[in-house]
């Protein structure tokens, strides 16, 4: 019999790389006939710089990286597809001990991203008033990750101004506790388990959630290489196929105790299980005395969460737009448009997950936004569920509308 094809994937070590573990270490690559072998990269630049170097062709990245691959921007590689939607939420906004009690005196209540963002600005508008030089400093993973976008998206819903009162600064997650807990960093948004390292240590307070700016939200995909996968699209469905599977394993509460295990291992997080476990239970310190079951924190499957939607990709694309990481004129170039959204590959991910009868969207697209509870809808089979995908300020996103800003 001829070997298996060696598939190389590379990663960095958060909870967002759960179903790539579990594929490799629970044989759902082998049962495809595959040999996934993980490459971990502490850093999302050192992935991408590894991708330019063709040291690997698929890897786990933001969602936001195919888009930018398909903009020919910001240095990154080009030619790189998403078929496959690792990640669903798993991100929390920490701050330090002060920013907190400040932004409560201020009416910031629980976790909603826009009390969050009025009793910033009211704080930010006092630091102002009272001469105070230095901005706030939040720190995130990469200038052009979703995590970026998305605090720039909260920011600004009460005008908060980028760098003068908040200054978004670029830190590797793992280092993100530490500077916090010396007093260099205000804040940090990035996924777990490392808001929770720092709230437990006793130095940091969840303020909010990603899935509280933006239900369901997509964070990790699996990124690809538009040439690799047109040479090697049989063993592309395979991993397609191995890691839906994996995602339902992830997703079955029965199993949560033995994915944190293998998280934990040193060769994928290195971290105490404690710190890894929350995410897959829903039950997350916001402080250190203090615990609160967040609906859906973190998403692996069900409700076609690992479909790649081109709607996301363009929403993303129009948020890149609004901060001028790409020209506003963009939105009138069909070419571009259309280039953006061939970034996320549905068509891939259909015919990869036919032989497995799984419940798949019908559409590539749909208005971001709208849905508030759990809709059944139609597909290629019945029985699918969408939603919720609110954001936190009501919006609704057309994918065949860009929206315009007056905020950059």
């Amino acid at each position: 019999m001829p070997d298996k094809p060696n598939i190389s994937v590379g990663f960095s070590p958060s909870v967002d790389s759960a179903i790539l573990a579990v594929a490799a270490e629970k044989g759902f690559a082998a049962d495809e006939g595959i040999r996934l072998s993980l490459i971990r990269k502490n850093l999302v630049e050192d992935i991408v710089e590894s991708l330019r170097d063709g040291e690997m062709a698929l890897a786990q990245l933001p969602a936001t990286f195919p888009v930018l691959s398909a903009l020919q921007t910001a240095g990154m590689p080009t030619g790189f597809c998403a078929p496959f939607t690792l990640s669903l939420g798993g991100v929390s906004l920490v701050v330090s001990r002060d920013l907190h009690k400040k932004l409560e005196e201020a009416g910031a209540v629980g976790l909603s991203p826009s009390s969050v963002s009025i009793a910033l600005s009211r704080l930010c508008g006092r630091r102002r008033a009272q001469g105070v030089p230095v901005p706030l400093k939040i720190a995130v993973e990469s200038r052009y990750a979703t995590s970026w976008y998305e605090l720039r998206y909260m920011l600004a819903h009460c005008r908060i101004a980028v760098p003068s009162d908040v200054n978004i600064v670029i830190s590797s997650p793992q280092a993100m506790p530490y500077l916090l807990e010396e007093g260099t960093i205000d804040g940090f948004y990035a996924s777990e388990p490392f808001g929770s390292a720092s709230i437990l240590n006793g130095t940091g307070f969840m303020a909010t959630t990603k899935s509280n700016i933006w239900h369901n939200a997509p964070e990790k995909v699996l990124a690809v290489s538009q040439e690799w996968a047109d040479q090697n699209m049989h063993d592309l469905e395979a991993l397609i196929r191995a890691l839906y599977r994996a995602g339902q394993w992830c997703a079955n509460a029965s199993n949560i105790e033995e994915l944190t295990g293998i998280l934990a291992a040193p060769k994928y997080l290195g971290e105490d299980g404690d710190l890894i476990l929350p995410s897959f239970t829903g039950f997350l310190s916001i402080s250190d005395l203090q615990m609160l079951e967040i609906d859906e924190f973190f998403v692996t499957s069900g409700k076609a969460a690992n479909f790649p939607w081109q709607s996301q990709a363009l929403w993303y694309f129009n948020q890149m737009m609004r901060w001028g990481d790409c020209p506003a004129e963009l939105a009138d170039d069909p070419v571009i448009c259309e280039a953006v959204r061939d970034a996320f590959r549905p068509d891939i991910f259909r015919k990869a997950l036919k032989p497995v009868f799984a419940h798949v969207p019908s559409a590539n697209l749909k208005m971001e936004g709208t849905l508030r509870q759990p809709v059944h809808v139609g597909s290629s089979r019945s029985g699918l569920v969408l939603g919720p995908d609110m954001f936190f300020d009501g919006r609704i996103f057309d994918p065949e509308r860009f929206e315009t800003f007056d905020d950059v």
